[in-house]
């Protein structure tokens, strides 16, 4: 499988899930390096469809539940074999369940029992299932797990630190977006590359050269990062570097560099109000120019959520805050084209695509306001 491959992806994942571009790569890199992926956010926010339809696009076996404080172990793991019970052994007849599959999403993962968690535990992270005391090994290559909140309690902080990936997820910023979403038709299931292409890409990453000024700048972000009392396990840094990896494969390169680093700002957070402190750690250390570009977009998608906000409010207050911010977008793109002058390839990718982003917010809101004005209809 090539890159360019992965890119065709990552453009019609896009294409399906707009405003999920950060979460689109952060998975695709996941897949690409066998790690786990954490959706925070509420329900409705498209995060089973997400998981389900990167398993489509690989063709993979794919598992799904939702978890509440009552599921049992056969509802994961498979029910109990009686004809093993007749032998006086404990075998799950794991057909169709979690040890099974290749891809899995599980929902309010953080409400598993102590019945799962412990055979949950030991099948993300070695890959293997007891099954009537044997160990079997299991096939799963990413397991996307879901919740609406933070877990709470120490038995779950080792589940926690299995993701390598955390994405807050929330509900579509731009109306035009929504408008697209609501217009679409159901996803229809679509394989565009094989498990054999995945393993075969998964054996190109491996190979990647990880460069000693790629670790010396993880050790930089580690230090920084522990000055600012964010602290991660050295085995989260370690795998780190396996995204690392992933992320300069689909960038077509052989080797690592410094800037690979930049999708650690999802992989270190705690709680998603420490994200903005981490990307400002991470950025400067590893991909300053993509960092700023970051900045800036955030900055512009702030400033669209409270225009939209004064929608239903006072008119002539909305008609001004409007033209301001759409004034600002002006020069946030007028910023971001002074950064793409001194930008490398991927930092002139996440330029582009944050510049992509402040002209569809910009053309949002001029629409709006043209039809709050009686100018034009909002769909013109």
């Amino acid at each position: 499988m090539s890159p360019k491959s992965l890119e065709q992806l990552r453009t019609d994942l896009a294409a399906r899930f707009p405003e999920r571009k950060d979460v689109i790569d952060g998975a695709l890199a996941a897949v690409l390096a066998g790690e786990h992926v954490l959706l925070l956010g509420p329900p409705g926010t498209a995060k089973s469809a997400l998981a389900r339809a990167i398993a489509q696009a690989f063709g993979g076996t794919y598992f799904e539940r939702l978890v509440t404080k009552f599921s049992t172990p056969e509802e994961l793991f498979g029910a109990i074999s009686l004809k093993a019970l007749e032998q006086d052994r404990f075998a799950r007849v794991t057909a169709g369940k979690l040890p099974e599959a290749q891809f899995a999403f599980v929902d309010e993962v953080f409400k598993a029992n102590s019945a799962i968690l412990n055979s949950l535990l030991t099948l993300v992270n070695e890959r293997v299932f007891h099954n009537d005391g044997q160990p079997v090994s299991c096939p799963l290559v990413s397991m996307f797990g879901a919740s609406n909140e933070l877990p709470e309690g120490k038995e779950l902080e080792a589940l926690y630190d299995r993701f390598l990936l955390r994405y807050s997820v929330e509900y579509l910023l731009r109306p035009g977006n929504l408008r697209l979403v609501l217009a679409a038709p159901d996803p229809v299931a679509s394989q565009v590359l094989t498990m054999k292409d995945l393993r075969t890409a998964q054996s190109e990453v491996a190979k990647v050269a990880v460069t000693p000024e790629t670790i010396d700048a993880l050790i930089q972000i580690r230090d920084a990062c522990k000055a600012e009392g964010i602290v991660a396990s050295d085995r989260r840094w370690k795998k780190s570097l396996k995204l690392a990896q992933a992320s300069a494969y689909t960038a077509g390169e052989q080797k690592t560099s410094p800037e690979d680093l930049a999708i650690l700002t999802d992989s270190l957070w705690q709680e998603p109000k420490d994200r903005p402190k981490i990307a400002r750690l991470v950025g400067r250390l590893a991909d300053p120019v993509g960092a700023q570009a970051a900045e800036i977009v955030d900055a512009a998608r702030e400033t669209a959520a409270k225009v939209a906000a004064l929608v239903s409010g006072d008119r002539k207050a909305y008609i001004a805050q409007a033209a301001q911010a759409l004034e600002q977008f002006q020069a946030q793109q007028k910023k971001l084209g002074q950064l793409a002058k001194g930008a490398g390839r991927r930092a002139a990718a996440v330029i582009q695509d944050a510049n992509d982003e402040i002209l569809a917010l910009h053309t949002d809101l001029a629409r709006s306001v043209s039809a709050g004005l009686g100018l034009r209809s909002a769909r013109s």
